[in-house]
């Protein structure tokens, strides 16, 4: 593995080693949490920040290094620092924007569609999007802040509960994030989840590789080649939370070209955002780039109706605008599904 270079002198870890397990655990915790500290060192106004926002901030330095200064709307930062804005009321956002929270097992799964469940494996996440469609979610016994992400779930009662359904062939690794737990915690659930007959695939929902790109350990890559040749195995499915280009360095790029060497199936996952990515070249440069990194365009969300995120909101007739030009530019495997998740419907609603 390559090692890793340090490139700014704010909370930097220290000088990278060969086995980088420690490392990303020592990036989360020196992560940004403060507001003011943020403001400060991009050197951009406080007025209309939120220096005590009900849902924490937390941005880690890897992020953070690309994050252009003195640029209140730089792209990246708009994601993470916390606005007003939030604090405007409006009747059509809410809490449980997709309806989650009364249909969560005691065990963490969530049952939405046919032949498919969610394992909500934590809370915790390597970076605190403030459009967050579970940024509210009740998780009792989950340490918000934990490197572990608070793993509060039995492995061996998930897999016995799967296996008395054999309806269920794929799983779905959410959270939080599912890279927020160790290499022995996401193993062994992984290991447990093969031992299920009807399991066919297990796709994970990350943001990890593109915020901090150090997640992927040498134990964890060698991990996932392994379950990849191995027949008796479900097939591996990662999809990628990205949402705009500049997310994509040169790290990031290395990390994904580390996942596709094992041999996984690599998609994309974004959400349209006002003043972030609501334009056809932005959009077009993301997926673009996204294909030649060997990853598949899968879905572009139409913003979940979350409450504090009123501001991001672009409207549907827009994103599906910018739908009809992306494919005027792009080919057609490079654009993604425009969707729209509504509680209590069968699946996600395609609107382009």
């Amino acid at each position: 593995m390559n090692n890793r270079i340090k490139q700014n002198n704010l909370k930097t870890p220290v000088d990278i080693v060969k086995n980088r397990s420690p490392l990303w655990k020592k990036i989360f915790t020196e992560a940004v949490r403060d507001p003011s500290e943020l403001c400060r060192h991009l050197q951009i106004s406080i007025e209309n920040v939120d220096l005590n926002p009900n849902f924490p901030m937390l941005v880690p330095e890897p992020f953070l290094r690309r994050i252009k200064p003195k640029d209140p709307l730089d792209p990246l930062l708009l994601q993470v620092l916390p606005r007003k804005e939030e604090s405007t009321v409006s009747p059509d956002f809410t809490t449980d924007p997709v309806g989650e929270n009364g249909n969560l097992s005691p065990e963490g799964t969530l049952s939405k569609y046919h032949g498919r469940s969610l394992i909500v494996t934590g809370k915790a996440c390597s970076i605190h999007c403030r459009f967050c469609f579970r940024r509210h979610l009740p998780l009792p016994g989950i340490e918000e802040n934990s490197v572990s992400g608070g793993f509060c779930m039995d492995p061996k009662t998930i897999s016995a509960r799967f296996k008395a359904d054999p309806t269920i062939h794929e799983v779905i690794l959410s959270g939080g994030d599912p890279l927020m737990l160790s290499d022995k915690q996401l193993e062994g659930l992984i290991f447990h989840l093969n031992q299920v007959p009807s399991i066919k695939r297990i796709r994970i929902h990350t943001r990890m590789p593109i915020i901090i790109p150090q997640r992927l350990t040498e134990n964890l890559l060698s991990f996932l080649g392994n379950n990849k040749r191995n027949a008796k195995a479900a097939k591996m499915i990662i999809v990628l939370h990205v949402n705009h280009p500049n997310e994509l360095d040169s790290e990031v790029s290395r990390s994904i070209e580390e996942l596709i060497d094992c041999g996984g199936i690599l998609l994309s996952q974004t959400v349209l955002l006002r003043q972030v990515n609501d334009s056809g070249p932005v959009l077009a440069d993301l997926f673009e780039r996204l294909i030649d990194l060997g990853v598949m365009p899968y879905y572009l969300h139409q913003l979940d109706r979350v409450a504090g995120a009123k501001h991001f909101e672009v409207s549907p007739e827009k994103g599906c605008d910018l739908i009809t030009k992306l494919r005027t530019r792009l080919p057609g495997y490079a654009v993604p599904r425009y969707v729209r998740e509504i509680s209590g419907e069968p699946g996600k609603v395609v609107l382009k």
